[in-house]
């Protein structure tokens, strides 16, 4: 009888050993097809981001730097793990609605006409959706910083006028990272400015453009900032010197590979931090 019961009780402990062990190894197998679904997005998202700004005749590394910046300043402000990568992965696509704006209009080097700007301040929209109905995190993410970048502090930005912080904090974030790079970023209708001249103007501009508790965090990452900065004015060097545009596809290449060994390492009014609902 007592044999009996504690043979039962073994199998009953093989058992129980065995199905912690299947469920172990379940639990590893959807890990990594978590992970393939999720580095896969992000590829999908780096190479949109590279083909859009292609079109803008920008360089690859503008996409790099708008995702360590925009990253910095989250984590700055105190936001989680995953927050914090949703940024920055989802950073590069703040512009891709511009894919829809005519080479009369993206590659304009003098100044907009009224008309060419109300045209211009609808790539946003655009943008936002390409993003409408996703369920990746990463993808929603992408939509809220396409729609919700220009907008600023104090109302009068584009495309809805948002204010404070009615503005999702995801926009908020990279509408200081993206007005930080364009500062330091040589254009054709300006040089590029220091960075300390850089950072002063985007401290000036907080509570105006700005949410102020952002432009703190943008402070308080600044020493990091600035390794960014000087990093990735090497890199720019290196992509003038490789050649001109005349050699597209070389050029083209050398984007996605840049940003994708990057990636590696790491009603509007009813939006969240980073989600369209």
């Amino acid at each position: 009888m007592v044999s009996r019961i504690i043979g039962k009780r073994d199998m009953s402990i093989k058992t129980t050993r065995k199905y912690r062990e299947e469920l172990k190894e379940a639990n590893l197998r959807l890990k990594k097809a978590y992970k393939e679904v999720r580095d896969s997005h992000i590829q999908i998202v780096f190479r949109l981001a590279v083909m859009a700004e292609y079109r803008d005749m920008t360089t690859g590394s503008h996409l790099v730097r708008i995702a360590d910046y925009s990253a910095m300043i989250a984590q700055g402000m105190g936001l989680s793990k995953t927050e914090v990568q949703n940024v920055r992965y989802a950073s590069p696509m703040h512009d891709i609605g511009k894919i829809i704006l005519p080479d009369s209009i993206l590659k304009n080097k003098g100044k907009l006409t009224d008309d060419e700007r109300e045209v211009m301040k609808r790539h946003p929209i655009a943008g936002a959706e390409i993003f409408r109905d996703s369920r990746s995190p990463i993808m929603q993410a992408c939509g809220v910083i396409a729609l919700t970048h220009h907008e600023r502090y104090d109302g009068s930005g584009y495309p809805y006028g948002l204010k404070g912080k009615e503005i999702p904090l995801y926009g908020r974030i990279v509408g200081v990272a993206d007005v930080f790079d364009a500062l330091t970023s040589k254009r054709p209708y300006k040089k590029a400015y220091s960075f300390e001249r850089s950072v002063s103007m985007v401290t000036a501009m907080a509570g105006r453009n700005f949410d102020p508790d952002v432009v703190k965090a943008f402070v308080r990452s600044e020493e990091r900032i600035r390794g960014v900065w000087e990093a990735n004015r090497d890199i720019e060097d290196f992509l003038d010197g490789v050649g001109g545009l005349g050699e597209a596809v070389p050029r083209l290449d050398l984007k996605i590979q840049l940003m994708l060994g990057r990636a590696g390492r790491y009603n509007p009014r009813k939006m969240s931090g980073g989600k369209l609902r």
